[in-house]
């Protein structure tokens, strides 16, 4: 009897103690480390804050202007428009005799500005003209270092092949040295005239993944940016199919749906975890690389690529197989490469 007594004594001993130790708990401020804990647990991505785009004043620059304006809008971001002299056409002026070539290029800048974009957009963000000397790619990087450029946008000025799209040496020295993300915008068939199509990048954008380990840090990559510009995310492998004589087709076609089946539970193992940022589908198909990105895009009428940038210093040698060779090769819609380590933070 006693010892139950005891015993009663004790656990409403230890429930007064947890009573008092609860209110003190609920009382004591957050510390500086719980509030950056949830601060960084909860903050969004802001976006790109900072965006330059490098012209040559041709009608494919000027669309890449036009996307320049479209994001720097969205963001409300300050949006740096470059013109990069060389140094040899310069060199050349003034043994000419020509010292004002500099001046009239800053004026020439700010009309063929003034040409793309009205005043009343120009007043919605905050626009700077620059102008420098140097070598175009080289150029471009420090201006984007110097501006503290989180974004640069320029035209592909591709050169259409027999079976594919070569990336412009200036776009593609950028590609190659980049420390940030490159949005990267093709020539349309009629560029004359050509605008960004209201509430661009739309509905949905898509992924292309290669379905590695690197796939899962692309994906979130992707489905940050899509949140951020308020659109849906695609996430597609395309299984490349070689052609095989016909007593090896069974074999193939047997091989082919296992491949398919491993790619859609791989993909619905991302997308879940996409899911978190934004609405996501997954698809899989079989056929050339390029061909299917660039035929996906058209079909599900989605206007922006998101890649990461692989292999990018030997696109044009042995190593050029990575799905964001294929897409910027041969894209069709702007494409938004960054670098594989970036991250949206």
């Amino acid at each position: 009897m006693l010892t139950d007594v005891l015993l009663m004594r004790d656990e409403l001993q230890m429930r007064a103690i947890d009573a008092l130790l609860n209110s003190v708990s609920r009382s004591r401020p957050r510390s500086k480390k719980d509030v950056v804990l949830k601060v960084r647990t909860s903050r969004k991505w802001a976006g790109f804050q900072s965006v330059l785009c490098p012209i040559d004043f041709s009608e494919h620059s000027r669309l890449a202007l036009k996307y320049a304006y479209a994001v720097a809008r969205h963001a409300r971001a300050r949006l740096t428009i470059a013109y990069v002299n060389d140094p040899l056409l310069i060199a050349a002026a003034g043994a000419l005799g020509d010292r004002r070539l500099a001046t009239r290029s800053k004026k020439e800048l700010d009309a063929f500005v003034d040409a793309t974009l009205s005043k009343k957009v120009r007043a919605r963000i905050l626009l700077k003209t620059q102008v420098s000397i140097g070598g175009p790619s080289a150029e471009i990087l420090r201006c984007a270092g110097r501006y503290r450029s989180d974004l640069i946008v320029l035209g592909t000025h591709g050169l259409t092949g027999a079976s594919r799209i070569l990336l412009g040496s200036t776009t593609l020295g950028v590609l190659q040295q980049t420390a940030v993300p490159v949005l990267a915008v093709p020539l349309p068939p009629e560029s004359r005239g050509a605008e960004v199509a209201s509430g661009w990048p739309g509905s949905r954008i898509v992924a292309p993944l290669e379905l590695d380990s690197e796939s899962s840090a692309e994906a979130d990559t992707a489905a940050r940016i899509a949140e951020w510009f308020g659109s849906s995310l695609a996430l597609l492998h395309v299984i490349d199919t070689l052609r095989a004589p016909a007593w090896l087709a069974a074999a193939r076609i047997d091989r082919d749906a296992a491949r398919v089946a491993r790619a859609e539970r791989h993909l619905t193992e991302l997308a879940s975890k996409t899911r978190r940022h934004v609405t996501t589908d997954t698809h899989v198909v079989r056929g050339r690389v390029a061909d299917e990105i660039a035929a996906f895009a058209e079909a599900e009428q989605t206007h922006l690529i998101v890649t990461a940038l692989r292999d990018r210093h030997t696109w044009f040698g042995a190593g050029r197989g990575s799905v964001s060779y294929h897409v910027l090769s041969h894209a069709v819609s702007p494409v938004l490469a960054y670098p594989s380590r970036w991250r949206p933070l």
